[in-house]
């Protein structure tokens, strides 16, 4: 399905950086440090004491890292004295991508005592579960979900990502702006949503500019031989420009490994969406990743905004290892809710769920505007490059 939006991609303008939980100290992280690991399957405050209990529901093992974010926020919003000097309780579950036990953890979690639900990971999740919040009256923020379908259930379902025609009309205009693109193919993973939606909005986008899409493929999940398709690519008179591939699972970076080999040979820049940031995409791709573009969330790489560089920090800190894109988002997601419920009059959900529609100018991990009609999130976006076999911050766009 073609999902239409705003094609007026933002620039660069001012930052409001709204700092949330002060002063973090090297101490309190440390002294619960996790290297290159994942947060436990909760993070226990109560005693028996009167907790604000906040649900989350993420999907390992890929991604995995939203629930290190998650964490993380309830850590240092609880050192920062809680919701009104009441501690947060965040209980975690894990559904493993599978749509029956999300729903069954979201009725869990609600009958539990939950005040709001950071999460699921995936639309296809979160969807499901956007009908059970929305019957219980429960707000919920998501984690890395980009359907724009996310929030169709009603008023009580927020995206904390951006949708994906958001990021591929960024890529439209990288392309022929930045890169002086005018062909362009396309690769696409048939059944895929995602990836079938960032496709159809690059085509039509690229085609509205006066682009020239010469070449649509398509693979199946699990390929692991492109021959064909790269080969009709390569065949392309004269070479195309670039090649926009968005995948999610591992298929995508062999793709272009085997697009580079000698045998097919295709020098076109390679383009992707932000299901490129993969923890595994260098092992599998190589150095015939060198020189390709991919739009994301964050890059740890972003010195501009003093809130995501605290994150940083204190992330690496608490886990040993830079975070993700992934990560930032639960920890977005955790941070919205809890200054939502900070502003709230009283913690009852529905005030809750106000002051989250309310947002302005959210600075964290990353940045956010606001919430729009559809309670989709304005919010800032990346384009990332990988270079001398890393990943690296190439351009970044403020709403």
């Amino acid at each position: 399905m073609l999902f239409q939006q705003n094609r007026t991609v933002p620039r660069y303008i001012a930052i409001f950086y709204i700092p949330i939980f002060g002063v973090l100290t090297s101490f309190l992280l440390s002294c619960n440090r996790i290297q290159g690991g994942i947060a436990p399957d909760a993070v226990e405050v109560s005693d028996g004491a009167p907790t604000v209990k906040i649900g989350f529901i993420y999907s390992s093992p890929d991604p995995g890292t939203t629930r290190n974010g998650a964490a993380l926020a309830v850590t240092l919003a609880n050192a920062a004295g809680g919701i009104n000097g009441l501690p947060i309780e965040l209980l975690i579950r894990d559904d493993k991508g599978d749509t029956l036990r999300s729903v069954q953890h979201a009725e869990a979690l609600i009958a539990a005592g939950v005040s709001a639900i950071v999460g699921p990971d995936y639309s296809r999740l979160a969807v499901q579960v956007g009908a059970v919040v929305q019957r219980h009256g429960i707000p919920m923020v998501t984690t890395y979900p980009t359907h724009p379908d996310v929030p169709r259930n009603g008023n009580f379902s927020f995206m904390g990502a951006y949708i994906d025609p958001y990021q591929a009309s960024i890529m439209v205009d990288f392309a022929i702006q930045e890169l002086q693109a005018t062909t362009a193919a396309v690769l696409t993973e048939t059944g895929n949503a995602y990836s079938e939606g960032l496709s159809n909005t690059f085509v039509a986008d690229f085609t509205a500019q006066g682009g020239t899409v010469v070449s649509h493929q398509f693979y199946e999940t699990g390929t692991t031989d492109f021959n064909d398709q790269l080969m009709a690519i390569a065949a392309v008179e004269p070479a195309v420009d670039v090649v926009f591939l968005p995948g999610l699972g591992p298929e995508f970076p062999l793709a272009v490994k085997q697009a580079r080999s000698d045998d097919i040979g295709i020098s076109a820049t390679f383009l992707g969406g932000d299901g490129w940031d993969r923890p595994d995409l260098i092992e599998i791709g190589g150095m015939a990743l060198e020189g390709s573009f991919f739009a994301n969330h964050f890059s740890p790489d972003d010195q501009s905004n003093e809130a995501a560089r605290q994150f940083v920090n204190a992330y690496t800190e608490k886990y040993g290892i830079a975070p993700d894109g992934p990560a930032a988002l639960g920890y977005d997601a955790a941070t919205l809710i809890v200054a939502a419920m900070r502003r709230a009059t009283d913690l009852t959900p529905a005030a809750i769920r106000d002051q989250i529609e309310d947002t302005q100018d959210y600075s964290g991990a990353t940045m956010l505007s606001h919430f729009d009609e559809n309670r989709h999130a304005i919010k800032s976006a990346v384009i990332n490059t990988i270079k001398d076999g890393k990943i690296q911050l190439h351009q970044l766009f403020v709403p």
